[in-house]
């Protein structure tokens, strides 16, 4: 890999994702909790309802882990979902 291909490589994500990607993240989930029910929801995120929950009302921050779950459920690659580009 030369000096300049380092330059264009992708920035990973945090562990914890920021407010602000967090909000995307509530953003792209509430439609889809809404629509399928929190216990169908969280199965298929692989979560405890009540972690969803929480998630959903700011009660705790969005870990990237949480955040690969929800783009697994939602059908979306995670950067997408942390950008705000998913649906």
């Amino acid at each position: 890999m030369t000096e300049h291909d380092q330059d264009k490589a992708p920035e990973s994500l945090p562990a914890v994702l920021t407010a602000e990607q967090a909000a995307r993240v509530r953003k792209a989930l509430a439609p889809y909790v809404a629509g399928r029910g929190l216990w169908k929801a969280s199965d298929a995120i692989g979560y405890a309802p009540m972690y969803v929950q929480a998630f959903l009302r700011g009660q705790i921050a969005c870990t990237l882990h949480f955040a690969t779950g929800v783009a697994h459920a939602l059908d979306v690659d995670v950067e997408m979902l942390a950008r705000g580009d998913a649906p």
